[in-house]
Protein backbone atom coordinates (compact mmCIF):
# COMPACT_ATOMS: atom_id res chain seq x y z
CA UNK A 1 0.00 0.00 0.00
CA UNK A 2 1.32 3.51 -0.77
CA UNK A 3 2.67 5.49 2.14
CA UNK A 4 -0.26 7.84 3.07
CA UNK A 5 0.16 11.15 4.84
CA UNK A 6 0.14 11.63 8.39
CA UNK A 7 -3.27 12.53 9.93
CA UNK A 8 -4.11 13.65 13.75
CA UNK A 9 -6.78 11.63 15.22
CA UNK A 10 -8.78 12.30 18.47
CA UNK A 11 -10.28 9.24 20.43
CA UNK A 12 -13.30 10.83 22.29
CA UNK A 13 -15.57 8.79 24.43
CA UNK A 14 -19.12 9.87 24.88
CA UNK A 15 -20.69 11.34 27.87
CA UNK A 16 -21.90 9.51 30.40
CA UNK A 17 -25.45 7.78 29.56
CA UNK A 18 -28.31 6.22 31.14
CA UNK A 19 -26.32 2.72 31.57
CA UNK A 20 -23.28 3.94 32.93
CA UNK A 21 -24.87 5.27 35.94
CA UNK A 22 -26.93 3.50 39.37
CA UNK A 23 -31.20 2.97 39.05
CA UNK A 24 -31.90 6.71 41.18
CA UNK A 25 -34.47 4.04 42.87
CA UNK A 26 -32.81 1.05 42.91
CA UNK A 27 -29.39 1.78 43.53
CA UNK A 28 -28.09 -1.46 41.45
CA UNK A 29 -26.39 -0.86 37.92
CA UNK A 30 -28.56 -1.28 35.19
CA UNK A 31 -28.82 -4.85 33.96
CA UNK A 32 -27.02 -4.83 30.46
CA UNK A 33 -29.20 -7.58 29.46
CA UNK A 34 -32.47 -5.52 29.84
CA UNK A 35 -34.09 -4.33 26.72
CA UNK A 36 -35.28 -1.40 28.21
CA UNK A 37 -31.71 -0.07 28.26
CA UNK A 38 -31.80 -0.66 24.46
CA UNK A 39 -29.32 2.27 22.98
CA UNK A 40 -29.49 4.74 25.78
CA UNK A 41 -29.33 8.57 25.32
CA UNK A 42 -27.01 10.78 27.53
CA UNK A 43 -28.10 11.82 30.59
CA UNK A 44 -28.11 15.56 31.82
CA UNK A 45 -24.79 15.09 33.20
CA UNK A 46 -23.34 13.44 29.77
CA UNK A 47 -24.76 16.64 27.92
CA UNK A 48 -23.06 18.89 30.19
CA UNK A 49 -19.21 16.88 29.95
CA UNK A 50 -19.76 16.58 26.41
CA UNK A 51 -20.05 20.71 25.84
CA UNK A 52 -17.59 21.35 28.36
CA UNK A 53 -15.18 19.22 26.00
CA UNK A 54 -16.35 21.16 23.08
CA UNK A 55 -15.60 24.35 25.15
CA UNK A 56 -11.88 23.05 26.22
CA UNK A 57 -11.26 21.50 22.63
CA UNK A 58 -12.13 25.29 21.33
CA UNK A 59 -9.73 27.00 23.62
CA UNK A 60 -7.07 24.85 22.25
CA UNK A 61 -7.90 25.79 18.62
CA UNK A 62 -9.05 21.84 18.03
CA UNK A 63 -13.12 22.95 17.33
CA UNK A 64 -13.39 26.41 14.99
CA UNK A 65 -16.72 28.70 15.28
CA UNK A 66 -17.04 28.51 11.83
CA UNK A 67 -17.81 25.59 9.27
CA UNK A 68 -15.05 22.92 8.80
CA UNK A 69 -13.01 24.25 5.35
CA UNK A 70 -14.01 27.72 5.73
CA UNK A 71 -10.38 28.93 8.03
CA UNK A 72 -6.72 27.85 8.09
CA UNK A 73 -4.89 26.81 11.11
CA UNK A 74 -6.03 28.64 14.28
CA UNK A 75 -3.59 30.43 16.57
CA UNK A 76 -3.94 29.48 20.11
CA UNK A 77 -0.73 31.55 21.40
CA UNK A 78 2.58 30.13 20.65
CA UNK A 79 1.14 27.06 19.29
CA UNK A 80 -0.33 26.06 15.89
CA UNK A 81 -3.41 23.61 15.14
CA UNK A 82 -5.13 22.43 12.61
CA UNK A 83 -8.47 22.49 13.59
CA UNK A 84 -10.76 18.55 13.48
CA UNK A 85 -12.04 18.99 9.55
CA UNK A 86 -13.86 15.36 9.97
CA UNK A 87 -15.65 14.44 12.60
CA UNK A 88 -16.74 10.01 12.59
CA UNK A 89 -19.13 9.13 14.77
CA UNK A 90 -20.60 5.56 16.54
CA UNK A 91 -24.15 4.76 15.31
CA UNK A 92 -25.34 4.72 18.77
CA UNK A 93 -27.09 7.34 20.41
CA UNK A 94 -25.19 9.05 23.01
CA UNK A 95 -21.78 8.88 20.55
CA UNK A 96 -24.36 10.97 18.07
CA UNK A 97 -25.36 13.35 20.56
CA UNK A 98 -21.88 13.49 22.44
CA UNK A 99 -20.59 14.87 18.67
CA UNK A 100 -23.39 16.92 17.93
CA UNK A 101 -22.40 19.01 21.19
CA UNK A 102 -19.24 18.99 21.30
CA UNK A 103 -18.86 19.89 17.21
CA UNK A 104 -22.57 22.20 16.81
CA UNK A 105 -21.06 23.91 13.21
CA UNK A 106 -20.69 20.85 11.69
CA UNK A 107 -23.38 20.79 9.20
CA UNK A 108 -22.55 16.47 8.40
CA UNK A 109 -21.32 14.76 10.45
CA UNK A 110 -20.13 10.67 9.19
CA UNK A 111 -21.55 8.13 11.00
CA UNK A 112 -19.75 4.89 11.11
CA UNK A 113 -19.96 1.03 11.75
CA UNK A 114 -16.63 0.34 12.60
CA UNK A 115 -16.23 2.79 15.16
CA UNK A 116 -19.37 1.38 17.03
CA UNK A 117 -19.31 -0.85 20.70
CA UNK A 118 -18.88 -4.34 20.70
CA UNK A 119 -22.16 -5.81 19.74
CA UNK A 120 -23.77 -8.58 20.62
CA UNK A 121 -26.25 -9.64 23.95
CA UNK A 122 -25.61 -5.99 25.79
CA UNK A 123 -28.49 -4.12 24.85
CA UNK A 124 -27.20 -0.53 25.43
CA UNK A 125 -24.88 -1.94 22.19
CA UNK A 126 -27.84 -2.46 20.22
CA UNK A 127 -28.55 0.37 17.13
CA UNK A 128 -31.99 1.94 17.01
CA UNK A 129 -33.58 1.53 14.03
CA UNK A 130 -32.06 3.81 11.27
CA UNK A 131 -35.11 5.66 10.65
CA UNK A 132 -35.35 7.02 14.19
CA UNK A 133 -31.97 7.97 13.97
CA UNK A 134 -32.29 9.60 10.66
CA UNK A 135 -35.42 11.46 12.17
CA UNK A 136 -33.78 13.14 15.45
CA UNK A 137 -30.07 13.79 13.68
CA UNK A 138 -30.36 14.06 10.05
CA UNK A 139 -27.32 16.08 9.53
CA UNK A 140 -25.52 12.44 10.15
CA UNK A 141 -24.07 10.87 6.91
CA UNK A 142 -23.73 7.40 6.54
CA UNK A 143 -21.16 5.29 5.52
CA UNK A 144 -21.17 1.61 6.23
CA UNK A 145 -22.60 -1.33 4.70
CA UNK A 146 -24.49 -2.24 8.33
CA UNK A 147 -26.01 1.20 8.20
CA UNK A 148 -27.82 0.55 5.04
CA UNK A 149 -29.97 -1.57 6.93
CA UNK A 150 -33.56 -0.30 8.87
CA UNK A 151 -32.61 -2.69 12.07
CA UNK A 152 -29.23 -3.43 13.71
CA UNK A 153 -28.28 -6.49 11.54
CA UNK A 154 -24.87 -7.27 13.27
CA UNK A 155 -26.25 -7.01 17.00
CA UNK A 156 -27.42 -10.60 18.21
CA UNK A 157 -28.86 -11.30 21.58
CA UNK A 158 -26.98 -14.54 22.82
CA UNK A 159 -23.28 -13.49 20.67
CA UNK A 160 -20.93 -10.71 21.60
CA UNK A 161 -18.03 -9.99 19.67
CA UNK A 162 -14.46 -10.72 21.15
CA UNK A 163 -12.15 -8.20 21.70
CA UNK A 164 -9.95 -10.06 18.51
CA UNK A 165 -13.21 -8.70 15.95
CA UNK A 166 -13.00 -5.26 17.36
CA UNK A 167 -9.40 -5.05 16.62
CA UNK A 168 -10.56 -6.36 13.36
CA UNK A 169 -13.06 -3.88 12.84
CA UNK A 170 -10.71 -0.91 14.33
CA UNK A 171 -7.74 -1.83 11.80
CA UNK A 172 -10.54 -1.89 8.66
CA UNK A 173 -11.54 1.72 10.19
CA UNK A 174 -8.32 2.86 10.27
CA UNK A 175 -6.91 1.97 7.15
CA UNK A 176 -10.41 3.80 5.73
CA UNK A 177 -9.29 6.99 7.65
CA UNK A 178 -6.27 6.78 5.88
CA UNK A 179 -7.69 7.30 2.19
CA UNK A 180 -10.00 10.46 3.44
CA UNK A 181 -8.42 13.44 2.48
CA UNK A 182 -8.93 15.35 5.82
CA UNK A 183 -5.97 15.69 8.56
CA UNK A 184 -7.33 16.34 11.39
CA UNK A 185 -9.84 13.92 12.80
CA UNK A 186 -12.61 13.60 16.02
CA UNK A 187 -13.50 10.10 16.40
CA UNK A 188 -16.44 9.81 19.17
CA UNK A 189 -16.45 5.98 19.64
CA UNK A 190 -16.98 3.92 23.13
CA UNK A 191 -14.68 2.69 26.37
CA UNK A 192 -14.27 -0.94 24.68
CA UNK A 193 -13.20 0.55 21.37
CA UNK A 194 -11.03 2.72 22.08
CA UNK A 195 -9.58 0.65 24.72
CA UNK A 196 -8.99 -2.08 22.03
CA UNK A 197 -7.41 0.43 19.64
CA UNK A 198 -4.94 1.99 22.20
CA UNK A 199 -3.73 -1.61 23.90
CA UNK A 200 -3.19 -2.71 20.56
CA UNK A 201 -1.12 0.48 18.68
CA UNK A 202 -0.27 2.13 21.78
CA UNK A 203 -0.63 0.07 25.27
CA UNK A 204 1.63 1.62 27.50
CA UNK A 205 -0.33 4.86 27.40
CA UNK A 206 -2.62 2.43 29.24
CA UNK A 207 -0.30 1.21 31.49
CA UNK A 208 -0.94 -2.50 29.60
CA UNK A 209 -4.48 -2.21 30.51
CA UNK A 210 -4.24 -0.89 34.39
CA UNK A 211 -5.96 2.11 32.62
CA UNK A 212 -9.47 2.80 31.55
CA UNK A 213 -11.32 5.23 29.60
CA UNK A 214 -13.73 7.09 31.17
CA UNK A 215 -16.41 9.39 29.78
CA UNK A 216 -15.88 12.47 27.95
CA UNK A 217 -11.75 11.89 28.01
CA UNK A 218 -9.78 12.53 25.33
CA UNK A 219 -6.31 11.03 23.42
CA UNK A 220 -4.77 12.28 20.05
CA UNK A 221 -2.20 10.60 18.13
CA UNK A 222 -0.72 10.65 14.79
CA UNK A 223 -1.77 8.00 12.27
CA UNK A 224 0.16 6.75 9.32
CA UNK A 225 1.70 3.86 7.30
CA UNK A 226 4.78 2.89 8.30
CA UNK A 227 5.21 0.34 4.91
CA UNK A 228 2.44 -1.68 4.91
CA UNK A 229 1.86 -1.45 8.44
CA UNK A 230 -0.82 0.79 10.52
CA UNK A 231 0.98 3.10 12.85
CA UNK A 232 0.09 5.76 15.86
CA UNK A 233 2.22 7.47 17.49
CA UNK A 234 2.85 10.25 19.81
CA UNK A 235 -0.57 9.20 21.71
CA UNK A 236 -1.42 11.10 24.66
CA UNK A 237 -4.39 12.23 26.51
CA UNK A 238 -5.54 15.67 26.47
CA UNK A 239 -8.47 15.77 28.12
Amino acid sequence: MQQQQMKTVYFIRHGVARHNVPDPNTGQMPNLHDERYTDPSLIQEGEMQACELGAKLRQMGLVSDVMPGRSAAMDTGCNTKQPIDLVVCSPLTRCIQTASHIFPNFSSICCHGGVREAFGMHYPDRRSPLSHITAKFPHLIYHHPSLSSEDDIDWQPHIRETRDDVVRRIDNFLAWLTQQPQQSIGIVSHGVWIECALLKYCPQVLEFGKKRVYNCDVYTAHLAYDGNKLVLNNVEQIA
